[in-house]
């Protein structure tokens, strides 16, 4: 079987999702076809069905806030379409109590975050002053901090700075003695506002409403692409199920991983400052575990707890194949209970590579089993055992492999960005006609790693192709 479309888009996350919108503004939908490898759209964002709640609650297992809430397009354009309300989203930003294996810290009177604010600053002064210094990791760019500043900090702002800047692996879902630390300080837009409704209840509803059943194809990756065709088209791809569809123009936006494990059989390959590209950053594994509970049993004041890790001396991002001591990797738990509202006991808590393949390869009572002594630092009354268990599934997944592009120690994300699109006015692909286009959360600088930035890569790229139909827009 084959088809004629003008546009193709491998993939229907939430950036082809958008460029096929924003296109059909101008396009006959008819003309465009999303092919999406797994059964379902949303890519990234999935959210749980309240069934699988003892609660009665959807939780977002992939992204689950709105970053940058200053500076949002995606933010904005669901406000402005009465998507979203104020009743959907939360502020979870309660400065958040901090405990270690010992208990809780005088946060306040150790001043532990301005010192963390120092460190912090310290990185961005350090390879801001000579853009050529050598990366290294965020575990060690924190030891320099110390060595050089340490006269000015007493013992425990010494003994806990390092184990607070830990906190970014659950940005990243990366140890910290991987995450570059070039590249580690972010500059945050505004507050992040969790999506209490779920992206799927509220973006996704709202924008898959938009696109013609008939111009979806879901349960079919696409397996190789040909270019230079004939037939008055320019780009063919073939599925796995054996559907042939020839194209002016090819958007792709699976996830990075996939790009990079030859997953798509390019014929003629694509050329190599596109490969080198691909290859140049690294993908991380940011997952989830949701623990569900008869009763609250922790300080339900509170939008989250932090839990520091020991001081751990060895490396942390070497594979786990058993169940790694409590207290190794910190935990960002976040207070479902108060963000809803109940009177029942719901914890989600992000988790970061190794950790997030071992705990998405076990079973829910080893699960249990290893966040038990921790979280019993947290309780204010007696400690429960869970009544449901939810883990993510992200790095089983054949079609994804992890969650979001992540820079590891001399990892560089300008030369993909400059390759893949046309922020910085560079000639992208490096093909003879620039009719394959890439996009998604990998594409793009401002929102790297995130739902807005994925939305903004989808309106430039189809922004690109109706400025090549000279169609004004």
């Amino acid at each position: 079987m084959s088809l004629t479309k003008q546009v193709v888009i491998i993939g229907g996350g939430i950036s082809g999702l958008k460029t096929f919108t924003t296109l059909q503004e101008h396009i006959n939908p008819d003309k465009i076809l999303i092919i999406e490898a797994d059964n379902r759209l949303g890519g990234r964002l999935k959210s749980t069905n309240p069934k699988d709640s003892k609660l009665g609650i959807s939780y977002d297992i992939g992204a689950s806030w709105f970053h940058d809430s200053l500076n949002n397009i995606l933010l904005d354009d669901l406000l402005a379409e009465r998507v979203v309300g104020v009743d959907d989203v939360y502020y979870d930003d309660r400065d958040a109590s901090v405990y270690d294996s010992t208990g809780e810290i005088d946060i306040v009177g150790l001043k532990l975050n301005r010192v963390l604010e120092d460190l912090e600053k310290f990185i961005e002064i350090y390879y801001h002053e000579d853009i050529n210094r050598a990366d290294m990791s965020l575990k060690d760019i924190s030891e320099v901090f110390i060595k050089m500043h340490g006269l000015l900090l007493n013992g425990k702002q010494k003994e806990y700075a390092g184990r607070m800047i830990r906190y970014m692996e659950l940005w990243y879902g990366i140890p910290y003695d991987l995450i570059s630390g070039k590249y580690s300080i972010m500059d945050h837009q505004g507050r992040n506002l969790l999506n209490k409704e779920t992206y799927s209840e509220n973006l996704l509803k709202w924008i898959i409403s938009k696109i013609p059943n008939s111009s979806i194809r879901l349960n079919d990756p696409v397996t190789s692409s040909k270019r230079g065709i004939k037939d008055g088209k320019r780009c063919s791809i073939k599925t796995k199920s054996g559907l042939v569809v020839n194209c002016d123009y090819l958007i792709v936006t699976v996830p990075l991983s996939k790009l990079q494990d030859d997953s798509i059989n390019w014929s003629p390959p694509l050329p190599s400052n596109i490969s080198t590209a691909l290859n140049s950053i690294h993908f991380g594994a940011l997952g989830k575990v949701i623990f569900e509970f008869q009763n609250i049993w922790w300080d339900n004041k509170q939008d989250r707890f932090q839990i520091l890790p020991n001081k751990i001396e060895s490396q942390v991002h070497e594979k786990l194949t058993i169940m790694p001591q409590p207290f190794t990797y910190p935990i960002f738990a976040v207070n479902f209970s108060k963000v809803h509202n109940i009177n029942k006991g719901s914890l989600v808590i992000l988790t970061q590579s190794p950790l997030t393949e071992y705990l998405e390869s076990t079973t829910p009572e080893n699960v249990w089993k290893y966040y038990k002594p921790m979280l019993q630092i947290i309780a204010i009354s007696q400690i429960e055992d869970p009544i449901n268990i939810i883990t993510t599934n992200w790095t089983n997944n054949e079609f994804i492999k992890g969650s979001y592009s992540a820079l590891h120690t001399h990892d560089d994300p300008s030369e993909i960005i400059i390759q893949l699109s046309n922020e910085n006015e560079v000639p992208n692909i490096g093909l003879d006609d620039k009719y394959i286009r890439f996009c998604g959360e990998h594409t793009i600088s401002d929102g790297a790693g995130c739902v807005h930035g994925a939305y903004m890569s989808g309106i430039r790229e189809a922004n690109y192709i109706l400025k090549d139909l000279n169609i004004q827009f």
